[in-house]
């Protein structure tokens, strides 16, 4: 595989705003196309579970009892991801968790240059922020999903998106 044309889009879902971890998804994109390669982690925290982010993905922490903690899986993440660019919607908040859950595994984090947004790149194509309200306008379907936001539909989400407004091989 030609790894230039490869990119890795990921999405959390977290017990805290912008911190710790508790689903994480990552998909292939290679050239125009997405893999049927994916990455998809429940994790359980190490804190509390946020009333309202409990809203948004309707994970409780009785649902991750059974899970491992983060340090458990970030190897396998940082060997699904490799050294390709990163795609996320709203990048600077799966930034910020991963940095903050890497630095509590003592893994290096990824640097911020390797993320590109999709959120930035709907604004600038003048579709909405909100992920599901961009893709809707762009003609991504989105009928078959819950309400409740998971890692795996969202990032897949996030790769249809990029792969619609970004006519270039590279981000």
């Amino acid at each position: 595989m030609n790894q230039s044309n490869r990119y890795v889009v990921i999405d959390v879902e977290t017990a805290q705003s912008y911190d710790h971890v508790i689903e994480i998804a990552a998909v292939e994109v290679v050239g125009r196309t997405v893999s049927p390669r994916s990455f998809v982690r429940r994790v359980k925290p190490r804190s509390a579970m946020s009333p309202f982010c409990y809203t948004v993905h309707r994970i409780s922490l009785a649902d991750l009892e059974q899970e491992p903690y983060f340090d458990q899986v970030v190897h396998d993440l940082i060997d699904f991801v490799g050294d390709d660019p990163i795609i996320a919607h709203n990048y600077a908040y799966e930034y910020n968790t991963l940095k903050r859950e890497f630095e509590r595994a003592s893994q290096p984090t990824y640097p911020r240059e390797r993320f590109f947004c999709t959120m930035a790149l709907a604004k600038r194509s003048g579709l909405p922020g909100k992920l599901r309200h961009a893709c809707l306008k762009a003609g991504i379907n989105i009928a078959h999903l819950r309400d409740a936001h998971d890692a795996l539909n969202d990032a897949l989400l996030a790769a249809h998106l990029f792969l619609k407004l970004n006519p270039a091989e590279r981000p």
